[in-house]
């Protein structure tokens, strides 16, 4: 028989029963007549015609065999008969059900996000070719440092690994054309970049290699969000003029939909312009040379490898080392700093900052699914207990102990189907929350491809296929070799063993511990760091960004008064960026050493501040005085300090009037200090660092944010502060308008997101492992219901019985919590480590978990068994 027609088979059942009733009577017809005419009686030839046949069920299965596929036949009737089992018992199989979903849910979120931001390439041509080059200083240990670009110039002409190299930052600027100025986010991007990444435009053309140089400079590309969004999807804006900051450029290109570069920006590039290739940038000779880093990219050849490419790059940089040694050398006695470059993956350099973050959630999710298996199994398992007579009389009736585990595993297949789509559904809600809580700082880039495609969608199914094995394996072992003798005897005669249960509820108790102490250390972490004075305020203030022309920079005094005119405001004030800290520099106290040694230790936060700016953040003076509109470019350079670093350069001292040398190299300038203020506390501790402000007006840094206190409760409307601000400068645009308490919270966004999510699964494993002690102490209570009815009618105290039904139970879960404490203190030691601002684990932590957790326990335990304690004995007694 064709194989086509045994499948049609599976859809005749009724009508292949009445053809193999029909053929077995004709067979046995005939082997009668024959019999009869040999000479036998009628009823000694139906004996004999019966006999030969043997057993017409067994000839009947092979019939069946024979004309249908019989393995979708068998699976087929498991499954009817697994799922009318199951709905025996609909409470307890929808627990089953949910746990699983739940489990297989998470883990798909996490998963999704472990594929967007580490498993999936590149979305570029031969991205497996694309490095990042970065550079280091042995001496400190730094590394992954962006280069500076006459450091990429030498690197280009010496290199023979190297098929193209190309760099990039990112700016504000300023484009006019449109109903009021608005700013746009822009890479400066060397010629070769786009092309370097395999960009095609959709309109127009990219970069040539002679617009880097100046005067050629004035084009742009645009993104295809700006080009839809502020030219109308007009194809003819190619040619075109707007104004840059200023000054005209021409748009000669249009980017697809598909292509951007935003893995290291928390914003979306809007636009291209041409990187300057002006001495300022490609002049060794010229200031802040070595301050002046940018990002750089290439494409190895074909022939060679990354590790090819990074070796020959270091030999490169330890050649440029030699060749400019004032540049990478540090302090009065010109100590080598260990100055080398590498090439790493591009993939790598982009996603390596998460890997150790999802690894941590990956772990957590990998637990809850762990502890999801548990659960389901201890369900599986009281089933297959409930039905060890049915069970024993298929093992003596012949079913084979394959049979057995097959039709246990089937059973597990429904529910891993079911909590399957169901945890696939949850995904799609749980990736839309997960992503809205996401730090702003997450890349654009990422954060669009976080989705449940092709890959994520395999990795659901082979993952419900394996928790489908591992929940229906147990149950299967253990009832596919037992003998059946034991369980034909009598209900109720054979013991009650629950060890390998009670040793599961222990897992499910430790692994679920350790996950709840883990996110309570986390949030307490968080807790307290946030509890902790920041030393400013930022209640009331709203912040604005705007980028500045150099024509502009000289009317900053004036902004600011005309801010402070606006009514309800208290005090404005100008910064090079919104919150108090900036970044690290070294500093060298004028009279004192200043070999290598000592600057390594001389470390401080550098801010640039304008008058008013202590005032307006609340930042107490201790000594000397503020900043004035007298500090300006010209007058003698003057900075301001805080107490910690009073307290550790000149204790018991006065600070006033000390010089010091702030910033690397012999172009950083000398201030002398005028006045004190009060520590300003970093987002990941609770001690205060050395801080140096030095004054905004003897700056010229184009990028500033401006600083609004408001005299009422009411914020200070965002309009009014444009509106003043373009009394004076027409076309000044402002952007990212935002409370300054909302930035404040963000450097530790991440840490949030993730005591969020491990204090999500936590709670998760948490539901599950007390729904596990539920199950199992149901199971047992009912397995013991005559033996309960029993004591119970000899005068047994209730107690006593409680203890019977929940003692055993409520040791194992002690035991697992044990554990799980101790498995939770070796594994906060790597979350200190992964994590900045993770506290040391208390006492109350292990002591809070500890007491919530014995409580539910106690809860699940009893109400089954409070509920056994209500039978009536006598009705127990009589049925049996």
């Amino acid at each position: 028989m064709s194989i086509f027609r045994r499948f049609l088979n599976l859809w005749r059942e009724d009508s292949l029963q009445r053809e193999f009733n029909d053929e077995l009577r004709f067979h046995l017809e005939i082997r009668i007549e024959a019999n009869m005419r040999s000479g036998m009686s009628r009823d000694e030839a139906e004996r004999e015609a019966r006999q030969q046949l043997g057993s017409l069920a067994g000839v009947r299965e092979g019939m069946r065999e024979a004309r249908l596929i019989s393995w979708i036949d068998t699976l087929g009737r498991d499954l009817r008969h697994g799922a009318r089992l199951l709905f025996r018992q609909p409470v307890l199989a929808s627990l089953a059900v949910l746990t699983l979903s739940l489990g297989i849910g998470a883990n798909t979120t996490i998963f999704s996000l472990l594929n967007a931001a580490v498993l999936k390439p590149l979305p570029f041509p031969d991205a497996d070719r694309l490095v990042a080059i970065v550079e280091g200083f042995r001496t400190d240990g730094s590394v992954g440092i962006p280069p500076t670009v006459p450091e990429l110039i030498d690197v280009r002409k010496a290199s023979r690994t190297l098929e193209g190299l190309s760099f990039y930052d990112t700016r504000d600027y300023q484009i006019n054309g449109g109903s009021e100025p608005e700013r746009v986010f822009a890479a400066r991007v060397e010629a070769s970049f786009l092309a370097l990444l395999g960009a095609k435009p959709s309109y127009g053309r990219l970069f040539r290699t002679d617009e880097n140089q100046p005067g050629r400079d004035h084009v742009v590309i645009l993104s295809d969000t700006l080009w839809r969004r502020n030219f109308g999807s007009d194809p003819s804006v190619i040619g075109k003029s707007i104004i840059v900051n200023d000054a005209a450029a021409t748009i000669v290109g249009v980017l697809p939909p598909a292509f951007s570069f935003d893995y290291q920006s928390s914003e979306r590039i809007e636009m291209y312009v041409p990187f300057l290739m002006s001495d300022t940038y490609t002049s060794r000779d010229a200031p802040f040379v070595n301050v002046r880093h940018v990002s750089a990219l290439a494409r190895i050849k074909p022939q060679y490898t990354v590790e090819s490419a990074a070796a020959e790059i270091q030999t490169i940089s330890n050649s440029i080392a030699i060749a400019y040694p004032a540049l990478y050398r540090r302090g009065s006695d010109s100590q080598d700093t260990g100055f080398f470059m590498t090439a790493v993956s591009l993939h790598q350099s982009l996603t390596g900052s998460t890997r150790d973050v999802m690894a941590l959630l990956f772990a957590a999710v990998a637990l809850v699914l762990l502890i999801a298996c548990v659960n389901t199994a201890q369900f599986l398992l009281s089933r297959s207990m409930e039905r060890q007579s049915e069970v024993a009389v298929r093992n003596a009736l012949g079913a084979g102990r394959g049979r057995l585990v097959a039709q246990f595993l089937t059973e597990a297949l429904i529910l891993g189907a079911a909590g399957g789509a169901l945890g696939l559904l949850e995904a799609f809600w749980l990736n839309k929350a997960v992503l809205a809580i996401l730090p702003a700082r997450v890349p654009l880039a990422l954060v669009g491809q976080i989705r449940i495609d092709s890959v994520v969608l395999a990795f659901t199914v082979g993952m419900t296929l394996l928790t489908t094995v591992a929940c229906g394996l147990l149950p299967a072992l253990r009832f596919g070799h037992r003998d059946p003798a034991p369980s034909l005897v009598g209900r109720g005669l054979v013991p009650v063993r629950a060890r390998g249960r009670q040793v599961l509820i222990t897992v499910e108790v430790a692994l679920s511990a350790m996950l709840l102490v883990v996110a309570g250390l986390l949030t307490q972490s968080l807790r307290v760091l946030q509890n902790t004075p920041p030393g400013y305020s930022a209640d009331g203030v709203v912040v604005m960004q705007m980028r500045m022309a150099d024509r502009a920079l000289e009317s900053r005094p004036r902004f600011l008064e005309q801010v402070a005119a606006i009514p309800g405001v208290e005090s404005a004030a100008l910064a090079d960026s919104p919150l108090p800290l900036g970044t690290n520099t070294d500093f060298a106290i004028e009279g004192e050493p200043s070999d290598a040694a000592t600057l390594s230790r001389q470390i401080a936060s550098y801010r640039m501040v304008s008058p008013g700016y202590f005032h307006t953040l609340r930042i107490p003076f201790r000594a000397g005085r503020a900043f004035t509109n007298e500090d300006v470019a010209g007058r003698p350079a003057v900075a301001i300090v805080n107490d910690e670093m009073v307290r550790r350069f000149w204790p018991g001292q006065s600070a006033v009037g000390r010089r010091i040398r702030a910033g690397q190299g012999p172009r950083s300038a000398i201030v002398t200090i005028v006045g004190v203020v009060g520590n300003v506390r970093p987002a990941f501790q609770r001690t205060a660092i050395p801080q140096i402000y030095v004054p905004n007006f003897q700056q010229t840094e184009p990028n500033q944010t401006i600083l609004v206190r408001s005299a009422t409760a009411a914020a200070v409307s965002s309009e009014a502060v444009k509106q003043a601000i373009r009394s004076i400068v027409p076309e000044q645009p402002l952007f990212n308008t935002r409370p300054l308490a909302e930035i404040a919270t963000l450097p530790m966004a991440d840490q949030r997101t993730i005591a969020v999510l491990l204090g999500s699964f936590a709670l998760l494993a948490l539901f599950m492992s007390v729904t596990g002690v539920f199950t199992v102490v149901t199971y047992l209570t009912s397995r013991r219901t005559k033996e309960v009815a029993i004591r119970l009618a000899i005068g047994a105290r209730s107690r006593n019985v409680l203890g019977l039904l929940a003692g055993q139970t409520l040791l194992w879960t002690t035991v697992g919590l044990a554990l799980g404490l101790a498995g939770a203190i070796e594994a906060s030691k790597a979350l200190r480590g992964a994590l900045r601002g993770v506290l040391q684990l208390d006492p109350f932590t292990l002591v809070f978990v500890s007491g919530l957790y014995l409580i539910l326990v106690a809860a699940a335990i009893c109400v089954p068994a409070f509920k056994a304690l209500r039978v009536d004995p006598g009705s127990i007694l009589r049925v049996d």
